[in-house]
């Protein structure tokens, strides 16, 4: 088993575009392939990819799920959704309890229509765009339901029978839920 780490500026293994503090754990299971594994806090340790000869694989989910729409690399389930009644800067937003395939940038305090949370971006491991955001914390207290838990932006995702979501024009400035 080998272990690395890096900091800002250095690239993870599996993904070009991550731009934050990272740490992987490579272990070599059968010969040639090398499972990479990143902790995250809300699902413990979780497989993101497997390579082989510097190819990425990631994880394909069974039954309905929300895919990147530039690549189509799968994100998340619908039946993982908690609440498609959030909004962002391009329209509607959906709260998910766990989503896969992502990698996070760096952790931010962000002012939002409910007030201030600590975020990290999250971006597609296939094609490195940004599909959304992960709540680290909540200052309010009414609002700590929403820590762990994972936004994507629904003009960034096609959905379960591949329908795309339009830009909404009316759209609020800053991100959070309709209450």
């Amino acid at each position: 088993m080998q272990i690395v780490g890096g900091k800002k500026g250095n690239t993870a293994p599996a993904n070009p575009k991550f731009n934050s503090w990272w740490v992987s754990i490579w272990i070599n299971c059968c010969k040639d392939y090398y499972f990479s594994l990143f902790p995250t806090a809300a699902l413990g340790i979780i497989l993101i990819s497997v390579e082989k000869m510097g190819r990425l694989f990631v994880i394909t989910l069974e039954g309905g799920s929300y895919k990147c729409k530039h690549c189509q690399t799968h994100l998340a389930l619908a039946d993982h959704i908690i609440s498609k009644s959030f909004h962002c800067s391009h329209g509607k937003a959906y709260l998910f309890d766990n989503v896969v395939n992502v990698t996070v940038g760096e952790r931010e305090e962000r002012m939002m229509i409910t007030g201030m949370h600590t975020v990290v971006d999250i971006f597609c491991v296939g094609c490195g765009s940004i599909v959304g955001w992960k709540y680290e914390a909540a200052h309010d207290k009414t609002q700590k339901y929403k820590e762990g838990k994972f936004i994507l932006e629904r003009f960034k995702v096609a959905g379960p029978d591949g329908s795309l979501y339009t830009v909404s024009h009316d759209s609020q400035l800053g991100s959070d839920a309709d209450e």
